[in-house]
Formats: C-alpha cells, structure tokens, sequence
C-alpha cells in the first residue's frame, strides 16, 4: 500500500533537493534552487520498499497507476491520462543485422497518444497541477512538448499558452492549435522562449509546464516510466541506452529511472547512458569532449531535428552527470547522417521516426566504429517522436512521382 500523508494524500515523494548545493527545499517550489541547481525529486526508500509491490508493479489503467509508488502524484485515481506509456520495445529486423549488432532494440516513443515521449512527463506535470487547482500553464517548446501539453490540458480543463520559438514544426504547432492552445511566437530560439517562463509565472501566475526540470522539476518524473518499461520487457537492464540530447531532460529521466530500479533490487548494474546531439547544437557533447563541468551555449543551434535545436540545454548537467556516472559518452551526428538513418528505420523497420529520434540510430554506426559499444551489446535506441510531425523537413528525401494515365 502506498504511505498515507493524511487528507487524502499518498505518496512516498519528500522534497525536491538541489542537484548542486544539496540544498532541500518543498515539492511546491517550481524553478530551480536559489544557487541555480536543478532541483530533483527525493523519496523516501525506506517505507516506499516496505509498501512496493513487484506483483502490482507496471500495473494499472494509467501510466501513473501503474508505477505510482515512483512518481510525485497523491491521488493516483486522478490521473490526467490519454493512454501514454506502454510503447514497444522492437527487437531489429534488418538494422541490427547490418551493423553487426547482436541484440539492438527500438523503443518507439512515437507511439504515444500526441505522437512523442512528452506525454509520458505531461501525464504527470498536468495531474500534479490539477492537485493543485491550477487554472493556466505556459510553456516554451520546439513542438513536441506544445502539444503535449495542448492535449492534456484539454482533457485537464486548462487554460493553455504555448510560446514558440521562430522555425518550429508548423505539423506540430497545428496539432497544439487543434487542442486549443493559446500560441505565441518568440524571435529568437526555443532559449529564448524558456527566458519568459518565470516572468509569466511572476506575473500572471501561470504554472510552467515545460518538460524540464530547470522549470518544473516533478513533471520530469513522469518520463523517467520508459525505463521501467525497458526493464520489464527485457528482464534485466540493458547495456546501454542511445537518446538524444535536446534539453537534456529524457537522458537524464531515464538515468534515474534505472537507478530507481537499482534502489528496489530489480537490477543490480546500470546502464551506459549515451547522449546524441546535432553537430552544429551539440554544447553537452563539447562538454563531455572536454572534460568540462559546465556546459557553455551554442549561440546559433542549428539542426533539421528540431526537437533538438537548443542552445543551451536546462538540464544538461544533470545529464552530463549521468552520463560520466553510468560510464557512458556523448557523440554528435551531422545532419545527413541523421536523415539517412530516418529513412534506414523507416525502411528496414517500419518505424517513421522524427529526425530528433533517428538520430539515436544515425550515432550507432560511430560509436561502434570507436568501440564505445561493442557488438554483442544490449542496444537500445530511443525514437522520441513521429515523423509525421516534420514532414516539412523531409520534402527533399522523395519526389512526387508523375502521374500515369489511368488506363
């Protein structure tokens, strides 16, 4: 049974403590620290191993019911949900074989309801705001999390805002006005987007809901369930996880996922986490290369994935630190690469995926080439979101061909 913290409260979540002071500090606060450090969700191990149940685990209607005794939620009955989670882990057909690799696996996030891994976040971040009476939320997006957060905020009753920077998907943004999302266009990078999420919380009181958790640090949590479902498709821990490294949030929620599972005794070693950037958006990669403990920004990120297109990513350090924690790296992929292992997956596995997902697959042939995975490895390869939502980007990969006469 989940720990009673009276009125109706269930949960094993305690605070949220500064990724970089150690500073704790309430589950209410939104931000980050005082000292500038994500702030991450700590519970309470020891009564949440006494009421966990390996039976029940993974269990339930909702996303939230089914791995309530890991996610920040009180009333998991109360779940905003549209059907996340549970997405496919595909064993490769042809890809796999052609890379020389023994065991290279697909977790297609594209699956989920809005088409992308944020619904899994978004499931969470929207409850929790519900909990809380909230009436509005913003937030600043390539696309992916807009409509996301469009779509649950209409099943929630919310009052939504999306601020978008110049250059998003138009598919995407389509998908979020079609939810009846309020959307306002930035000048500048989704960087600059994210700058006036504070202000408008300031001003206006309008939650952020922003899948990061340099902005709301209990909504990451939600993202983190893809491990659990990795986990519990293979019987045991992979060797490495590829994911692509936007604003770092993904990367650094599937890191604590494993390491949640390797606090309950479900594993007892965790994954490499392997980090893939755009060449021309790629600050945590240079990071990494460099030995660095800060992450400087790339002042013009440019890339066709753009769910990748950051400048400075909000949580990277905590995904930098999971990276070198796990043994893993960072590897940055030029954009032919990317677009060429798009149509490879799309071809050889029938998954369509966005460019910001295919480029997990793009950065295999390199890391194998460097030996930073061997090939009798357990890969997994993490495909973000659907292809259908960049379709402007990919004009040049086909041709309408001419039409016959129909006789």
């Amino acid at each position: 049974m989940l720990m009673n913290l009276g009125e109706g409260s269930y949960t094993y979540a305690t605070v949220l403590k500064c990724s970089r002071c150690g500073i704790t500090h309430s589950l209410d606060r939104l931000f980050t620290c005082l000292c500038g450090g994500v702030l991450t969700v700590e519970y309470d191990w020891k009564r949440l191993r006494e009421g966990f149940s390996v039976e029940e685990f993974g269990k339930g209607r909702t996303l939230i019911e089914r791995y309530r005794w890991l996610l920040p939620v009180k009333n998991p009955n109360l779940a905003v949900s549209l059907g996340e989670g549970e997405t496919p882990l595909i064993k490769s057909r042809k890809l796999g074989e052609q890379l020389g690799l023994r065991s290279l696996y697909i977790k297609d996030e594209s699956r989920n309801p809005t088409g992308s891994f944020k619904d899994r976040a978004v499931s969470v971040g929207v409850t929790v705001a519900k909990e809380k009476g909230v009436e509005t939320v913003v937030i600043a997006s390539t696309g992916n999390a807009a409509t996301s957060v469009a779509a649950y905020s209409a099943v929630a009753g919310f009052r939504c805002v999306v601020l978008v920077p110049e250059g998003a998907s138009p598919a995407k943004l389509t998908q979020a006005a079609m939810y009846g999302a309020e959307i306002i266009a930035v000048k500048g990078s989704v960087d600059a987007a994210l700058g006036l999420l504070k202000a408008a919380n300031e001003r206006w009181g309008w939650t952020p809901m922003p899948t990061s958790a340099a902005y709301n640090p209990l909504q990451v949590e939600g993202a983190k369930t893809s491990s659990y479902e990795v986990y519990q498709a293979l019987k045991e821990p992979p060797n490495c996880v590829v994911v692509p490294v936007g604003g770092g949030d993904n990367l650094y929620a599937m890191a604590k996922g494993f390491k949640d599972l390797l606090q309950l005794g479900l594993i007892d070693t965790l994954p490499r986490m392997i980090g893939v950037q755009a060449a021309e958006s790629a600050p945590l990669v240079k990071a990494f290369e460099t030995g660095s403990e800060e992450i400087t920004a790339v002042e013009k990120p440019m890339t066709v994935a753009s769910g990748i297109r950051v400048g400075y990513p909000p949580t990277g350090l905590p995904a930098l630190k999971a990276i070198k924690e796990t043994g893993g790296c960072a590897i940055a992929v030029e954009d032919d690469k990317t677009l060429e292992a798009l149509r490879s997956l799309a071809r050889f596995e029938g998954v369509f995926a966005e460019p910001s997902g295919a480029i997990t697959v793009a950065a295999l042939e390199p890391l194998i080439e460097n030996q930073l995975i061997d090939r009798d490895e357990e890969v997994i390869c993490a495909i973000t979101g659907h292809g259908l939502k960049e379709v402007e980007a990919l004009k040049g990969l086909w041709t309408l061909p001419k039409p016959i006469e129909a006789d």
